[in-house]
């Protein structure tokens, strides 16, 4: 009973990060603008595609959140947990553009906007109590091996292999990015996956749970 309970709140504790669905259009995102920059360059560019596959996205993401409310019902974070949330995701918001900004001077070798984005998918066990790592490892296992998978491709410049080039593309900044993209689609699906099987739609109720 008491493993039960801790496991309940773990998951309501953990609620958003568990909507893997909510991750897919950003994945996709991230993927179509990748290639997108591969045949078009310069500034006569067209933003037309970005910019309506950005809109697609969005819509994407409030249906995912549309289904996770429907189907399990909603968790109401506190309001400390609420300005959390805001502060982490500005913060990484403005760190990714400093180092997008950075790569594309090429000033480094390794990439400091993987690097970014592999802390973003690690932070939750940084800042997590000891207590709590374990349960990270069994329900986050995605996140770490995305974050390690990320960090390994930043930083294998280090040791003069230039991957991105053995795979046909010209930019780092771009595979990067792409490879990125990939990684939240895939850690996206397994999450999905998980809360399905941990919460069953069938015996899910709509009320909304307190944390």
């Amino acid at each position: 009973m008491t493993d039960e309970l801790s496991k309940i709140r773990f998951f309501a504790a953990n609620y958003s990060r568990l909507q893997g669905l909510r991750a897919l259009p950003v994945g996709m995102l991230a993927v179509f603008v990748s290639i997108w920059a591969l045949y078009n360059q310069g500034p006569a560019a067209d933003l037309t595609a970005p910019i309506l596959a950005a809109i697609s996205a969005a819509l994407l993401y409030w249906l995912a959140v549309r289904y996770y409310n429907r189907a399990f019902g909603q968790v109401k974070q506190t309001t400390s947990q609420r300005k959390r949330e805001w502060i982490g995701s500005i913060a990484f918001g403005v760190l990714g553009l400093l180092a997008f900004v950075l790569d594309t001077t090429q000033l480094l070798a390794v990439s400091m906007l993987g690097l970014v984005f592999a802390v973003s998918f690690f932070e939750y066990f940084l800042r997590a109590d000891r207590s709590e790592w374990k349960k990270i490892l069994v329900y986050f296992p995605e996140n770490i091996i995305g974050a390690i998978l990320i960090a390994m491709i930043s930083l294998l410049p280090l040791l003069g292999i230039t991957w991105w080039k053995a795979i046909g593309i010209g930019s780092q900044v771009v595979a990067v990015f792409m490879v990125v993209g990939v990684v939240i689609i895939v850690t996206g699906i397994w999450s999905h996956i998980r809360i399905t099987r941990a919460l069953s739609t069938g015996e899910a109720k709509s009320d909304d749970i307190a944390l």
